[in-house]
C-alpha cells in the first residue's frame, strides 16, 4: 500500500503542478494585455490564473483525500 500511495501523490502532486503552471502563464498573459492594453488578453490571463488555481487546489484536495482512504484500508 506504500507504493500505491506515494503513486498517487506524485501524479497529484503532477496535476497540482501543471494547475500551478497554468496560473504563471495566465499572469504572463494578463500582465502583456495590460501593458499593451489588449483586453482579449487580458481577459485570456485572468481566466487562465483563475482556472488553474482552481485546478491546482482540486488536484491537491482530492490527491489527499484518496491518500486517506487508501490508508484506511484494513485488511
Amino acid at each position: 500500500m506504500d507504493i500505491l500511495t506515494k503513486l498517487v501523490g506524485v501524479v497529484g502532486g503532477i496535476f497540482a503542478v501543471i494547475g500551478l503552471f497554468s496560473v504563471l502563464t495566465g499572469a504572463q498573459n494578463f500582465f502583456s494585455g495590460r501593458k499593451n492594453g489588449n483586453p482579449n488578453k487580458v481577459d485570456e490571463g485572468v481566466e487562465s490564473m483563475v482556472s488553474g488555481g482552481i485546478f491546482a487546489g482540486i488536484a491537491g484536495s482530492i490527491t489527499a483525500a484518496i491518500i486517506v482512504a487508501i490508508q484506511n484500508i484494513k485488511f
